[in-house]
């Protein structure tokens, strides 16, 4: 290499900078390019990630970060450009992801969370998580992230109530949300790993079982660890056979007046006999019994004549909907415990 070409400089108003560095005796050339939207002119240190250049403000970065402003703090000399020069090892897309959180706050768009928008949330929460960006919405992301995986039920004032925005045939749009075991990976690492944001998440890998196996055996648990792959098929099993005494014990209404226990009760007692076959051999298998119930309970709510033909009046109808409703709730509620999170 010519003595001219290492010696090249751009024009002043050029993004593009040749540094010739010197490594074991021999000049490495390095071609520098600003960041079209980080690099700010009047910023005073410079994040360098291979060759892509970061211009930034050192009292900002110190102000959010604890692990940036250590970083800044220290003795390291390097210079570029008249500013204090930091070579990152990340590269420019988490770097990137990091400085927007910095100067720009999060900015999710909650229903389109999907796996084609995941990577770079997922390089958000991993950045703000490693550089201690203590930002409230750091924790809004994790929980946000969790919620798109559809959850039946949602945590409000430390009570599950109905989610509003549940949607039970999302199963069929499952290609276009993120993965359940990659997402539980994300927030291990991340430290979100409370039951109520877990347990979700081992529900809904647990109802992609009939995916598992083929010629992508292993796929589906590989970001778990080797605890929570034990926790996953502890909760699997535990969770179908409560689904199937939910479905096949018969309830009991001792409050009944007599002559609604004779005709009511048995009435009720014929058709949850029904139910057993019904939501045990359906297509999804026993696999998804929070929506089973949820579908069960919506047809029996929007057809009163269901429970009327087995001679059941609308007063103990409503009684035998709100013990499905009981048992669905139980369900949810006690998934932690099915999946080994409590404690």
């Amino acid at each position: 290499m010519s003595e001219n070409a290492v010696r090249k400089r751009p024009r002043a108003d050029s993004d593009v900078v040749v540094k010739a560095e010197r490594q074991d005796d021999e000049v490495r050339v390095v071609e520098y390019i600003n960041h079209p939207t980080l690099y700010f002119e009047d910023g005073n240190t410079i994040l360098s990630c291979s060759s892509t250049l970061f211009c930034v403000h050192r009292s900002i970065l110190s102000k959010h970060s604890t692990v940036l402003k250590n970083l800044l703090d220290s003795l390291d000399k390097k210079s570029l450009r008249g500013c204090r020069h930091f070579i990152m090892k990340e590269g420019a897309d988490d770097i990137e992801a990091l400085l927007n959180v910095i100067y720009e706050g999060l900015r999710v768009d909650l229903p389109n969370i999907t796996v084609e928008s995941s990577p770079l949330l997922s390089s958000t929460l991993r950045m703000c998580t490693k550089y201690k960006i203590e930002h409230h919405d750091a924790k809004m992301l994790a929980s946000r992230i969790q919620q798109a995986r559809n959850a039946p039920y949602i945590p409000q004032n430390g009570v599950n109530v109905p989610n509003p925005q549940y949607d039970a045939n999302a199963a069929l749009q499952e290609d276009l949300i993120i993965h359940p075991g990659s997402v539980i990976s994300l927030l291990r690492e991340c430290g979100y790993d409370s039951p109520v944001v877990l347990a979700p998440l081992f529900y809904a890998l647990s109802r992609g079982t009939w995916q598992f196996g083929g010629c992508a055996v292993g796929h589906h648990i590989a970001p778990l660890s080797h605890a929570d792959v034990e926790r996953l098929i502890i909760g699997v099993e535990r969770l179908r056979a409560y689904h199937a005494d939910f479905v096949t014990q018969l309830p009991s209404f001792p409050a009944l007046v007599a002559a609604h226990k004779a005709q009511c009760e048995a009435g009720i007692r014929k058709y949850w006999a029904t139910l057993g076959p019904t939501m045990l051999r359906a297509t999804s298998g026993s696999r998804q019994p929070i929506e089973d119930w949820f579908s069960v309970i919506t047809q029996a709510k929007a057809n009163p004549n269901i429970l009327s033909s087995y001679s059941v009046c609308a007063e103990c109808a409503k009684l035998a909907l709100a013990e499905m409703d009981r048992r669905r709730e139980a369900l949810w509620t006690n998934m932690p415990a099915y999946f080994e999170l409590e404690g």
